[in-house]
Order: C-alpha cells, then structure tokens, then sequence
C-alpha cells in the first residue's frame, strides 16, 4: 500500500479508483457471509425461495394458487430448470396431483392461472405437458442469487402437503415472507435479531398484512397447527411459529426461552391482544 494512504480523502481514493466502505457495511457483509456458511452446512434437501419476490407474488394469487405453487417448490428438479419432478422423472399434471393428494381437475385449474400469470411455464411434448418454476422464486437445492431466502425442507413438506389443504398450504406461503430468522415466530420484522425488538403479529395483523378476513384467518389457523405447517407458544397471548422442522433460514435451534422472550417483550406487551 502506498506511503500516505491513510491520509486521503474519500473523494481522493475514489478518484484513484478505490473503494470505500462504512463499517456499517462491514458489519453487514460478514454477518451475510456468516449467515451463508451456517445455512450451507445443512445437508436435508430443500427448495430455497427468494423472501421478496415470494412477498411480491402471494400478492397477487388466491390462497389455492398459492398453496398450489407451494406444493410445486417441494417437487422441483435439482439445479437450474425449475421443472418439476420426482423418482428420476419429470412429471405430468396429473402425476403431480396424485402426489400432493389433491383433485386434478382444481390442480389443472390452479396450474394454469399460475401459468397465465407468469409464475409457471408449461412445455409440450408429444401429448404430454410439462410445468417449470420461474427459478427467479425458487431454486431447488443452490441460492437464487444475493438477498433474503427461506429454505423449505422438501421431504417434511411433502408429507404436510398431502394431508393439508390448498388454502392451509396458501396461508402458510403467505407467511414465509414473516418468520423470524432467529426464532420462527410470525412478526412484523422477519430479519431482526435482537428479542427484545422482535415485534409479533396477531391474527388481526396477519389478516391485514395478507388482505384476508380476519375469519379465514381465524379458521385456518387451528387446522394448520393440527397438521403440522405451524406450531404456537402460549403464555398470556399466543406467539404463532412456522414450524422448524418445514423451514429455516439458519442452523441455531428455536428455545422456548428466546420465543417467550420475545412474548414478554416490552413492544408486545403494549400491544392489544
């Protein structure tokens, strides 16, 4: 490094070409790196998905198109083609609706709002179609790219998939975007890490945030927490949880301690339950 250095200005070391960065960005990009590594060194098989464009995309669908979409990130083929499939195969509509155990005419008809929204691309061949993922949502098994991404365990969600129903499965879509990386809980700020600023939603704000009734929300979430897409905590409120063993966007175990932490935090206890 050349004698001096030290003793440039900003605009200077720009102008000879080089980069300043704040340590505030420092801290960013290794706690980024660090994120990665942790994730990384889980081996279950997963579909990672991108936390904005999923935020962008319930937006515009019904819950069963998006519980349809979700079925179709747990059977997407490894690596960048996005089609789906399964046992060495790529699969036809109707294979993939006798595997999520859903009626194939509503699959079809799911399927194809998806593909007229952009979502899904159908490729014909012969007398057979076949479905890809827009692999800008989701990729199975490697990173879509720089950002936030939730990790969707392919295996336990196949299993949740096939007893759960397509609004229960479009819910839980819509709530990937809100878990908390550090605790799973469904909150307004999915990516802080600090307990004490983690600030939960209720039903009534998990209704607001998704443009549902508050009814739907009401009645989907007792039966999603029978099947397996959600878990709670109870004290005096209800911390509502995307089960840890369907998502993760990192290697540290949920505590019961850090999840009523955060129920007893001063942000929750001001709010009206």
């Amino acid at each position: 490094m050349n004698e001096g250095f030290y003793d440039l200005t900003v605009r200077e070391i720009t102008e000879q070409g080089g980069t300043v960065i704040t340590p505030v960005e420092v801290e960013r990009r290794q706690a980024y790196k660090k994120r990665n590594k942790l994730i990384d060194s889980d081996k279950r098989y997963f579909t990672q998905i991108n936390d904005k464009g999923c935020s962008m995309v319930v937006n515009t669908l019904t819950l069963t198109q998006a519980g349809t979409l979700l079925s179709m990130f747990a059977y997407m083929e490894e690596g960048s083609s996005g089609y789906l499939y399964f046992n060495s195969k790529r699969l036809s509509l109707k294979d993939f609706s006798k595997l999520i155990n859903k009626g194939y005419d509503s699959t079809k008809r799911n399927v194809t709002e998806l593909v007229n929204l952009g979502y899904i691309t159908a490729h014909k061949s012969g007398k057979t179609t076949h479905y890809s993922i827009n692999t800008q949502l989701a990729t199975r098994g490697k990173a879509t790219g720089e950002g936030f991404f939730s990790r969707v365990f392919i295996v336990q969600l196949r299993e949740v998939i096939r007893k759960g129903k397509l609004q229960e499965l479009g819910l839980f879509m819509n709530l990937l975007p809100h878990f908390n990386t550090r605790a799973y809980v469904v909150c307004n700020n999915p990516h802080e890490l600090e307990l004490n600023d983690i600030e939960l939603l209720n039903r009534e704000r998990i209704a607001e945030i998704t443009g549902l009734s508050l009814p739907t929300v009401k009645r989907l979430i007792p039966s999603m927490m029978r099947n397996g897409l959600l878990t709670g905590v109870k004290t005096w409120r209800t911390a509502i949880i995307l089960h840890p063993k369907l998502v993760s966007r990192q290697l540290k175990k949920v505590t019961l301690e850090d999840v009523t932490d955060i129920i007893e935090n001063e942000l929750n206890k001001k709010r009206d339950w």
